[in-house]
């Protein structure tokens, strides 16, 4: 039944702990995901996953490093925090 509507009640609320354990969720039908893109594009490309709601970005997640307090910030933890941020701004 191309196109057609339907409704299915879940008795209880999938919840995963990771995106590939959405993306089989969302394969078996379970119901809407989501989940950073480039988990999906494959599934989408491939057209297991249709994307939706596409008018509907979600909002932006916040990223926040964490890393022990010391009085020199190791080199490779700078690198790290500059190339991180470096991608985040592109």
């Amino acid at each position: 039944m191309a196109g057609a509507v339907r409704e299915i009640v879940l008795p209880a609320p999938v919840t995963v702990n990771a995106a590939e354990s959405y993306i089989a969720a969302a394969r078996l039908g379970l119901g809407l995901i989501q989940i950073p893109r480039y988990h999906a594009e494959a599934s989408i490309a491939g057209n297991e996953l249709v994307r939706v709601m596409d008018s509907f970005p979600p909002t932006n997640t916040p990223v926040t490093l964490l890393y022990p307090r010391s009085r020199q910030l190791s080199p490779r933890v700078r690198v790290f925090i500059d190339w991180v941020a470096a991608l985040f701004r592109a």
